[in-house]
């Protein structure tokens, strides 16, 4: 299956004025959230050379998303801490995106986030900023068996309902348009850009 693509209207940049677009991305620990999030950024940079990426990270210690930074012109990497996983407000994550915007006025956002936090952290976003955004949820083998044999936990099928997008099987390009994920209330994914 291929990865749909992300992309700006009409191939361009958008305005000084326009939030930049942001795709939470979660899921457990070897999911494939890394190289997703990965292909999507070289992705958007074939299309748009110029386009500048922020990614933050949730999650501590370094990441494979160190040397890609390195190596990809526009593509800036932050870590965020969050200090309690039950508060996501602690963590502050709008008035980090609100300052790095001003700051590298990037035109994306790709937040990595861990699956136990990732409702939290997308409810208090949405209640701050309301900026258009997608979550994308990758699962690895024991998420996507458990699903299938409909033994999710409550809080893996509130996460999965929360997702605009599901990825199954990120080293094979699995992403697809999930029927059972739907978008969320505050931007339809054709304000996303989303093709």
């Amino acid at each position: 299956m291929q990865a749909e693509p992300l992309s700006s209207p009409r191939g361009t940049c958008p305005p000084p004025n326009t939030p930049p677009r942001c795709v939470f991305v979660t899921g457990p620990r070897g999911a494939g959230k890394t190289r997703w999030l990965q292909q999507q950024i070289q992705d958007l940079r074939e299309k748009q050379p110029d386009v500048r990426c922020a990614v933050l990270l949730g999650e501590e210690g370094r990441t494979r998303m160190d040397r890609f930074a390195q190596d990809t012109p526009g593509v800036s990497v932050r870590q965020f801490i969050q200090p309690c996983l039950c508060c996501p407000a602690l963590a502050d994550l709008p008035g980090m995106l609100r300052a790095l915007a001003a700051m590298i006025r990037p035109d994306w956002f790709f937040v990595e986030v861990p699956a136990i936090t990732a409702a939290g952290l997308v409810a208090e976003f949405d209640r701050v900023l309301g900026w258009p955004r997608e979550l994308v949820v990758c699962l690895d083998r024991a998420w996507a068996a458990a699903r299938s044999e409909q033994g999710l936990s409550l809080f893996q099928m509130v996460l999965l309902e929360l997702a605009d997008r599901v990825v199954t099987d990120p080293a094979g390009g699995g992403v697809h348009r999930d029927p059972a994920a739907r978008p969320h209330n505050s931007a339809p994914l054709s304000t996303l850009a989303f093709m």
